[in-house]
């Protein structure tokens, strides 16, 4: 589904979880402990904007195939949040 600010957004039961800015950088939302996790081992970045990094959201760039594994990584991790608690990232 088209994003509002651009690219593709992903959902899970009607609730996004991810949306890409072009084909080099997604934003991906995470519980808190899973934010902290991939940022602590460098699997992502921080969201740039402070009210999205609040909420769980984290930056990803893909330049490399190592890039492109992380994502995988990171994407299963909302994947499965989403999936099992879609109320959690409802909009409050």
């Amino acid at each position: 589904m088209p994003h509002r600010v651009g690219g593709v957004e992903f959902q899970v039961d009607g609730v996004e979880f991810m949306h890409s800015h072009g084909p080099e950088r997604l934003d991906i939302r995470l519980s808190k402990e899973g934010q902290a996790s991939v940022l602590k081992t460098g699997q992502a970045l921080p969201h740039r904007a402070q009210v999205h990094s609040e909420a769980g959201w984290v930056s990803l760039r893909i330049e490399n195939s190592q890039d492109l594994g992380k994502a995988k990584r990171v994407i299963q991790l909302a994947y499965e949040k989403a999936k099992k608690n879609p109320e959690d990232l409802k909009p409050r």
